[in-house]
């Protein structure tokens, strides 16, 4: 007769958001810093504190490389401390969206352009971020820009896994569940049905 098991013990794997933050890049005289950074060429925002970890935006407003040429690439740099111990110098997982945001002056919902990724950052000052965030064209012809400014906002979930084991689980359960098998083969080892 196939062995019958009344109960098994069940561990669940969840990546859990551990942290959040956000942060907003105001960006003034965007036609002079488009003309003196060129394919290439970028600047960034101030160090700031979020979801844990110290980062910084890199916006190119020519694009990154080649390739991106007539986009403004947006990129996430992570810039903990080197001598930093603890988790926070390990590798970080973690969600971020960069949106464009509608001056204060139009009454519009949340921005409707963003882009998001999830991404793993091995060590300190990694990147990453989106090379063809929108092309130049297609922000110079927005609302997004006005009186030569803009505003990007950053939103950064750090995810971390982490097992939690349940309780033990019934047989009943382990049926819902689709854990039991069904076979009739006396030698089976799995659990069967009672």
């Amino acid at each position: 007769m196939p062995s019958t098991a009344p109960e098994v013990s069940v561990s669940t794997v969840a990546a859990m958001a551990t942290s959040t933050g956000h942060h907003m890049l105001k960006i003034e005289g965007y036609k002079h810093l488009k003309d003196i950074h060129r394919n290439g060429s970028c600047f960034e925002s101030c160090r700031f504190e979020a979801a844990g970890h110290t980062w910084k935006i890199c916006c190119y407003p020519n694009g990154d490389r080649r390739d991106a040429a007539g986009y403004i690439s947006l990129f996430l740099t992570r810039d903990d401390d080197e001598d930093k111990e603890g988790e926070s110098a390990g590798v970080v997982h973690a969600e971020f969206r960069f949106a464009l945001v509608y001056p204060r002056s139009r009454l519009l919902p949340w921005p409707p352009y963003a882009k998001t990724t999830t991404c793993t950052y091995p060590s300190l000052n990694s990147s990453w971020g989106f090379p063809g965030f929108i092309t130049v064209k297609g922000l110079e012809n927005t609302g997004f820009l006005k009186d030569d400014c803009l505003a990007v906002r950053c939103d950064i979930t750090v995810v971390e896994k982490s097992a939690v084991k349940d309780e033990l689980v019934k047989a009943a359960d382990m049926a819902r569940l689709g854990m039991l098998c069904k076979c009739k083969d006396d030698h089976c080892k799995r659990h069967h049905r009672a």
